[in-house]
């Protein structure tokens, strides 16, 4: 993978949901959040802020070379969870949609490669945004009654072809 760096628009509305201090794990559908009433700071904050946190994904995110050869563009939704003590864990992608790719490329293949290729370029943009969360310093955590717990962070990642 080249070291060109990605225009990123990170989509720094971060979707969260609150746990109870020792539960696992969350369900969020359609935006609602099942979870206990939060306190007003509760939710976990990247150190700087939502500007800090578009200033690193865009600093660190880096376009994937195959992706270029067919223009292709997309948004992953990274989802993880923010400990009591601010690390990160259980990093997963979902919702990997390719926005824009070269059709005239892509009709020169057959029916069966373009799936393939529009997979593998779905998986290459989830598994770098995957990386780059792995590389983040820990968070200020958040907090559900006064106590710090596990809250689940959504972020969606936007690749765009880099600019030359």
């Amino acid at each position: 993978m080249n070291k060109r760096k990605i225009l990123v628009i990170a989509l720094v509305t971060l979707t969260m949901s609150a746990t109870a201090q020792n539960v696992d794990s969350v369900r969020v559908e359609n935006n609602s959040v099942q979870a206990p009433p939060m306190d007003a700071n509760a939710f976990p904050v990247y150190p700087g802020g939502k500007s800090a946190l578009s200033k690193f994904l865009t600093k660190n995110i880096q376009y994937p070379d195959a992706a270029e050869a067919y223009g292709v563009e997309g948004t992953v939704t990274m989802s993880f969870f923010v400990n009591e003590d601010g690390s990160l864990s259980d990093i997963s992608a979902h919702d990997c949609k390719l926005d824009r790719f070269n059709t005239t490329k892509f009709s020169q293949e057959t029916e069966v490669r373009q799936k393939q290729l529009k997979e593998q370029f779905a998986k290459l943009f989830a598994k770098e945004g995957a990386r780059v969360i792995r590389k983040m310093p820990k968070w200020t955590p958040g907090k559900v009654n006064g106590k710090a717990a596990r809250i689940k962070v959504q972020q969606r990642i936007k690749f765009s072809i880099p600019s030359k």
